[in-house]
């Protein structure tokens, strides 16, 4: 294969990716007249802070979410796949393999321009490319100029470029998320849709239900999302009538399918990564995975640490024995949500009114039956569960 001429490197946390970044590459792909940039994620900076960024694959999907389409630009793993620090040195000697007939240029920014004479090794990084910037201003023009003549005494070659920079950073785009303002002009709408389903950057254990609209249309579709609405809606109502507590049947309505679109296998990850034990049948029940999983991404991921709320989202699907009032809440409102329209959803509306006990022996038979019908595997959670219910209403029943 022709190898590239000249190749660009764009190296940088990228804690997220935002537009300005993006006109960077565009704008020294043009001035150099470069073949190719690579946009290179780091794993671990060393120039930032431990624990300061994110989990480099999120980042990593989100520069190959930026840069779908943008001509010339290509994102490379090659330092989150080494881990460890991410030397800029040692992602020189790597693409210098892979590139021995290309010539490489290093983009990097003022501040990183003015410090580059600190990073492990200047000189060899010097001799494997030339080192790019782009001034902040005229002063910063300045005192770029007087720092490049240090670099070329040492047998830099430089360029700093007169390109128009963008007023946006990283750190600001992570305080708007973290304060619920709208962060939309300064990333692609890709980027924007992944930070919202991935949660990232947000202010983790605050119930803000305009964040969480916005979660959910970036997890879900607009039917499963006019579902969420609906059983949060119904759940409130039977909180309100039966005694449970309002606000945590919201939340918990609302929340209850988040994970329902998530691919079966993210599903299990997520379920692994928060440490839920499966019994052997949900083990083997993936249609059974999105109600724990779910429990564990509001839990861990959104940082909403109510036991209640997790076993209502939890056991939405499957029932379970001594079921809290809120559980009950949320089970019957999946079953009577107003867009609901199956056979004996009117039966099932009416008895929620009159009995939680009577409407959850309805749901709970409706669905055993279907999957004794079919020939599937019945959660021993919803069987205790059923147990547990239709001998309350035979004592109820036998006191009359």
């Amino acid at each position: 294969m022709k190898q590239p001429k000249r190749v660009g490197i764009f190296g940088g946390s990228f804690n997220p990716i935002h537009n300005a970044h993006i006109s960077l590459v565009t704008a020294f792909a043009k001035k150099l007249k470069l073949d190719k940039v690579l946009i290179i994620p780091t794993a671990n900076s060393p120039h930032k802070a431990p624990n300061s960024l994110i989990d480099p694959i999120h980042r990593l999907n989100m520069c190959k979410l930026a840069c779908e389409g943008v001509k010339k630009a290509e994102v490379c793993d090659i330092e989150i796949t080494r881990q460890g620090i991410s030397y800029t040195v040692d992602t020189l000697a790597m693409l210098k393999e892979l590139y021995p007939d290309s010539e490489l240029f290093l983009l990097m920014g003022a501040d990183m321009f003015m410090t580059f004479d600190t990073w492990r090794e200047p000189d060899r990084i010097l001799s494997m490319a030339s080192i790019c910037t782009v001034p902040r201003n005229d002063d910063d023009e300045k005192i770029l100029r007087e720092k490049e003549k240090e670099y070329i005494a040492k047998g830099a070659k430089s360029f700093i470029l007169d390109i128009k920079k963008i007023d946006i950073s990283s750190t600001m785009i992570r305080q708007l998320t973290y304060n619920d303002e709208s962060f939309t002009k300064y990333v692609d709408p890709k980027v924007e849709k992944y930070i919202y389903a991935n949660y990232l950057y947000m202010n983790k254990g605050t119930v803000n239900y305009a964040r969480f609209e916005k979660v959910l249309k970036a997890r879900m579709g607009e039917k499963r999302y006019i579902h969420s609405v609906n059983v949060a809606t119904e759940a409130q109502r039977l909180a309100k009538k039966y005694g449970a507590d309002i606000e945590k049947a919201k939340l918990a309505g609302t929340l209850h399918d988040i994970t329902k679109e998530t691919p079966s296998n993210d599903q299990l990850e997520i379920i692994n990564n928060s440490g839920i034990e499966l019994n052997f049948v949900e083990s083997s029940s993936p249609k059974l995975w999105h109600a724990i999983a779910g429990a564990g991404f509001v839990r861990d991921v959104m940082g909403i640490d109510d036991e209640d709320v997790f076993n209502a989202i939890r056991y939405h699907t499957s029932g379970r024995a001594e079921m809290s009032l809120l559980e009950k809440c949320v089970f019957i409102a999946d079953f009577t949500g107003a867009e609901r329209d199956y056979d004996g959803v009117d039966e099932m509306r009416a008895l929620a009114d009159k009995s939680l006990a009577e409407a959850m022996a309805f749901g709970l038979s409706f669905s055993l039956s279907d999957l004794a019908k079919r020939r599937l595997a019945i959660d021993p959670n919803s069987l205790a569960c059923y147990n547990e219910v239709v001998l309350l209403l035979g004592k109820s029943s036998n006191k009359k």
